[in-house]
């Protein structure tokens, strides 16, 4: 997992949905405003995993911005070599644009997004841990494919 960019931090097996919420929970939008899980392609031990291991975007990876009350979660899978990147919402219509514009500090990316597409901390914890044990979000979550 990164945090803001900045901090890595390597997950073992034993991770409970409260390991992702503390996390989630301190997001400010300012100063921490992000949350990034990237899947290994390789089940690894730390003392394995290299600093150009480290340093590399994952392939595939579940990441949230914003603020604990209010987040963005995107999901990114590659199928083949091609990737494709979704923002996560609670089932329903989708009408007009999205307009909602998370709170980030300016020049970090971040998707716009309808108000179907935040979640609170709690709920992205969730989230979270049924992407670290499974690899894909909850079945009942809509994905709206964005462009990368």
């Amino acid at each position: 997992m990164t945090y803001s960019d900045r901090l890595k931090v390597f997950l073992g097996p034993d991770e409970t949905l409260d390991n992702f919420l503390r996390p989630l929970r301190r997001l400010d939008g300012l100063h921490r405003y992000s949350v990034n899980m990237t899947r290994l392609a390789v089940p690894m031990r730390p003392t394995d995993i290299s600093p150009a291991i480290s340093s590399a975007p994952g392939r595939n990876y579940l990441q949230c911005t914003g603020a604990a009350d209010a987040l963005a979660i995107e999901l990114r899978v590659t199928i083949g070599s091609t990737a494709r990147q979704f923002v996560v919402g609670l089932p329903g219509d989708r009408i007009g644009v999205p307009g909602l514009d998370m709170p980030v500090p300016a020049g970090v990316p971040a998707p716009v997004i309808y108000p179907d597409e935040v979640f609170t901390a709690e709920q992205a914890a969730e989230i979270f841990t049924a992407y670290f044990e499974t690899g894909a979000v909850q079945p009942y979550l809509q994905l709206r494919e964005t462009v990368m």
